[in-house]
């Protein structure tokens, strides 16, 4: 490199600092520059403020523990979730529950940001309501999630209060803590047990809510309680242990709801509508992942007899072993489940029987049975059925999707008799609205209003050649013989009450009348009310049979009948007596007689048919239940006659007694059950099943053949687990006998 400056690199190994030369003076831009860092400095220092040193960064806040089991007590208490048998955090949704978190340091409450996050279902989404962040507050909004606190002196143990919304999904949640600094990365500190938030019927924005103590106790809280069955003529109660706070029992409420084969949507658990009719699916195997096989032919060799089981504990845990439904149960047992179901998440239920329970099939709102001309029936025209009685659910909520007016009790069924939306299920339907005839309300009031309030309408089918058919005359309409009674156990009390009233208006008032003809409109056979056959009706009958008849005893039937002509009035009358399954199908026969009746000008007689225990004693199946069939005309007028009846015998009582009736919690007691066989025939397959809410689970005992008309005696020995009034209950059954129980209170403290 040359220039008029020479090189600058000529006689050096290495690049020179001198970059020019101008007039006699060398430059060093290395120098140069330097000095000019060193007069910036000390310029910009001379303008500066007294020296402050600088404060560092906030860390971010940390977690080092979360104690709720700390306040475990005192939130279960508060929830009215103290009985359940768990370990784990359980409350209710739309109440503040508490708990602490412990930090690595001071929480400073203009710069630390802290929430409590819930997750819930397998994609937790804010969109959803099923990922929830809290960040904590000064006070709380009712009905809202929320969080606030109060901390110690040295602001590093905080005292949390949290409060989930009172519409929130229920099912289990996953909750962390996250901390966070303004802007920086947050801090997450998992909390390794699951929370459970159930619904609420204490609070008033929750729309299960329930007022009157009593009744919450009743219908959230009780663990025991009465089914009823048997016929609208001999009602029988039987005690079923509902067990919903039991162990076991609200992992297996809770596979149901959230990961069954079928679970309730997480958007959807919120919505108690929603969660009754997927849950009234839910208890039946007929869709995919039921608790409950159904069977009703006798034939039970590969399972339980629905009879043997009394309660719903055993049946949960049984379920949960597997994930593999049980065999094997009837409507009563359906209805016990779901009962336990719904009262564990929250929502206020009671089982209920209803006597004289019609299964319409055509949905034509009445029960059809046909006749031929000759007074014969014709069963192969009937689809309908008249079971002795049915056992289903009422639960309580609002009903927003309705119009205003229709919530409170709404029935549910488990029993899978119809589908509904193409699945076994049955309501939440409105009682207000089946009452009014209001059978288009969702979900399945027209079902429900045949069972309880469908007229039974007997035609006569005479073949039409000319439509290769047959002609229906009307005969007879019976507007009383339908959902005669409606039981449920009483509030507060070991009794039952009929709440008929809360489905129908009274039998015969304008306003019942007007319920059913509005509702049959709506269905398929709205000609059953087009006028009479033009016969002349003169002569009245009805069945009676003694108001109690024990199995092993013989009866008699008797047909009581009216002439209301000044003319003398002749009846042949065909009397069929049936052993049938409490659902109306009918079993073998029993006895089959013709009987003449000749009835004075506006007089009174009977027919009388006699049955002795040898006739029917062999051919009974569960329930003892009987149908009795009369068939007849009237000789002077060519009235036809037709009805029919059941009756089930009496069976009898166990003797249940124990050692101690006040006892503490863990203390050994004697329970002595005895029972007598009533027949004059060998029982076989014999066993006892005992079970009590805080006493044990399910305890089966079994027994050798008993001789006929023998007694005997059986005792074991037990504990009670758990402070309050208990009831333990025992259930025998055999392959002659069965629907066999007693009970006995005991007080337990701690």
């Amino acid at each position: 490199m040359s220039s008029r400056y020479g090189n600058p690199y000529a006689g050096h190994g290495r690049r020179s600092r001198y970059l020019y030369e101008h007039g006699g003076r060398r430059f060093d831009w290395a120098t140069y520059w330097e000095r000019r860092r060193v007069e910036r400095e000390a310029a910009s220092r001379s303008r500066a403020t007294p020296d402050v040193v600088p404060k560092p960064a906030p860390t971010v806040l940390k977690v080092n523990d979360v104690e709720v089991d700390k306040y475990l007590l005192m939130n279960k208490v508060a929830h009215h979730t103290y009985d359940f048998e768990s370990k784990e955090l359980i409350v209710r949704r739309g109440q503040p529950f508490e708990f602490n978190i412990t930090l690595d340091r001071a929480y400073n409450k203009d710069t630390d940001k802290i929430y409590v996050e819930f997750k819930t279902g397998k994609y937790p989404s804010p969109t959803k309501g099923t990922k929830i962040r809290v960040e904590l507050k000064d006070k709380l909004e009712d009905g809202k999630w929320g969080a606030t606190f109060d901390a110690d002196s040295d602001q590093k143990v905080l005292r949390l209060k949290v409060q989930s919304a009172c519409s929130a999904p229920i099912g289990y949640y996953n909750m962390s803590i996250i901390t966070k600094v303004k802007d920086t990365d947050e801090f997450s500190y998992p909390y390794f047990k699951r929370i459970y938030f159930l619904f609420n019927p204490w609070c008033e924005g929750d729309s299960v809510y329930l007022e009157g103590a009593a009744e919450k106790d009743e219908y959230v809280l009780s663990e025991t309680g009465y089914l009823w069955y048997g016929s609208y003529k001999q009602i029988g109660s039987r005690p079923w242990v509902f067990g919903q706070f039991e162990e076991g029992v609200l992992e297996a409420v809770m596979y149901l709801l959230q990961d069954s084969k079928d679970p309730v949507m997480d958007r959807d658990r919120g919505n108690p509508v929603i969660v009754a009719r997927k849950m009234s699916a839910a208890v039946n195997v007929q869709d995919e992942g039921g608790i409950l096989h159904g069977r009703w032919d006798g034939e039970y060799s590969d399972g339980k007899r629905p009879t043997f089981w009394n309660g719903s504990v055993a049946i949960l845990q049984q379920y949960m072993k597997n994930k593999e439904a049980v065999k094997y149960g009837q409507c009563w047992v359906f209805s016990g489940v779901l009962t336990t179901v719904l009262r564990c998440l929250g929502i206020p239920a009671r089982s209920v029987t209803n006597f004289a329970s019609a299964h319409d099939t055509d949905n034509s709102m009445t029960i059809d049975n046909y006749f031929d001309e000759e007074g014969q029936p014709m069963e192969h025209m009937e689809s309908d059925s008249v079971w002795n009685f049915h056992v289903w659910n009422d639960c309580w909520m609002s009903r927003p999707d309705l119009p205003q007016g229709y919530g409170g009790w709404q029935a549910v069924d488990a029993t899978p008799q119809e589908t509904s939306d193409g699945v076994y299920q049955t309501g939440p339907a409105s009682l207000n609205a089946i009452k009014h005839g209001k059978v288009y309300l969702p979900y399945d009031a027209r079902f429900v209003f045949a069972e309880i309030n469908a007229d039974r309408v007997y035609w006569e089918a005479t073949e039409d050649i000319s439509l290769d058919d047959y002609k229906l005359t009307k005969i007879r309409l019976e507007k009383w013989s339908i959902g005669r009674y409606l039981y449920t156990k009483k509030v507060g009390q070991h009794a039952g009450i009929d709440v008929k009233g809360d489905y129908k208006h009274p039998e015969g008032s304008e306003e019942e009348r007007l319920a059913v003809e509005s509702a049959v409109q709506h269905g398929t056979k709205p000609e059953a009310y087009l006028p009479d056959s033009p016969f002349n009706k003169d002569v009245d009958f009805t069945v009676e049979t003694a108001d109690k008849i024990y199995v092993g005893s013989d009866f008699e039937v008797e047909i009581p009948m009216t002439n209301r002509s000044s003319e003398e009035r002749n009846v042949n009358l065909f009397v069929n007596i049936q052993v049938c399954y409490y659902t109306g199908v009918l079993a073998k026969r029993v006895k089959t007689q013709r009987v003449q009746v000749k009835l004075p000008p506006n007089g009174h007689d009977k027919g009388i048919v006699k049955v002795s225990v040898d006739e029917y004693l062999d051919k009974l199946v569960d329930q003892s239940a009987m149908k009795i069939f009369v068939l007849g005309k009237v000789k002077e007028t060519f009235q036809l006659l037709a009805g029919q009846d059941d009756f089930r015998l009496r069976t009898p009582s166990i003797e249940l007694s124990v050692s101690k009736t006040q006892l503490k919690a863990d203390e050994e007691f004697t329970a002595k059950f005895t029972l007598k066989n009533p027949l004059p025939r060998k029982l076989t397959n014999c066993e006892f099943n005992l079970e009590g809410a805080g006493v044990r689970t399910s305890m089966e005992v079994k027994q050798g053949d008993i001789a006929p008309n023998a007694e005997v005696t059986k005792e074991v020995k037990l504990r009670a687990y758990k402070a309050g009034k208990r009831t333990l209950v025992v259930e025998f059954d055999s392959d002659q006998l069965s629907q066999v129980h007693g009970e006995v209170d005991i007080e337990v403290s701690k």
